[in-house]
């Protein structure tokens, strides 16, 4: 459903220049047709692909709304990044964060807020106080050996109740040296992101149908 990567600065930059909005431009106008100023940078968008890269003082980030696949996303986002990185004359090191959410199909016949509930059941006196208790979230922190941090929540999809919702957030540990391994980083990072979320959603709905 959506995909970013990011690179992030240790510090604040200069306010973007109007001579690097002009390179940009003409480097990234294929990519990205519309173009919004914001305080110390720029915003460029592409509405019909839902695609958006966004610069200023402290970050570069690319965003794809509903890719057919977050690794040709990615390889997307590779190019695009390998333009803009030396014309805004972001240094190393570059600290890589990775934002994704999607849905993972229930099989046939499972309710997903069955499965996170049994996992995680309310408490009969908080439903005493509130109401019955017909929806339960899941969060887990995992911390990488460099410092780094993923993050991962998965809910039932209201609007698609044979859908579990999955979002993930990955930050940083230590910076990269290159971009080129940044961006090695960002696609490594997103494979472990979808292999993590499935296992996730997989283990927990084993673990629900061994206990009937």
């Amino acid at each position: 459903m959506k995909i970013s990567v990011g690179l992030y600065r240790p510090a604040p930059a200069a306010p973007l220049s109007a001579n690097a909005q002009a390179d940009l431009l003409r480097e990234l106008h294929s990519d990205y047709p519309s173009l919004q100023q914001i305080p110390g940078g720029v915003i460029f968008s592409d509405p019909a692909r839902g695609r958006v890269l966004l610069i200023d003082q402290t970050k570069v980030e690319t965003v794809e709304n509903n890719p057919n696949s977050p690794f040709e996303a990615v390889d997307r986002m590779r190019g695009v990044l390998q333009k803009a990185v030396p014309i805004v004359q972001y240094s190393a090191p570059y600290f890589v964060r990775i934002d994704g959410a999607g849905t993972i199909q229930a099989m046939a016949g499972l309710n997903p807020s069955q499965v996170l509930l049994q996992h995680a059941p309310a408490h009969e006196g908080w439903d005493a106080i509130a109401g019955t208790c017909s929806f339960a979230g899941l969060r887990y922190i995992f911390r990488s050996d460099d410092g780094g941090q993923r993050d991962v929540h998965i809910e039932p999809l209201f609007a698609q109740p044979d859908k579990f919702y999955v979002m993930v957030l990955s930050v940083p540990g230590a910076g990269l040296g290159t971009l080129d391994d940044a961006l090695v980083r960002a696609r490594s990072e997103t494979e472990i992101i979808e292999r993590l979320s499935d296992r996730i959603v997989n283990d927990l709905v084993e673990a629900q149908s061994s206990q009937r």
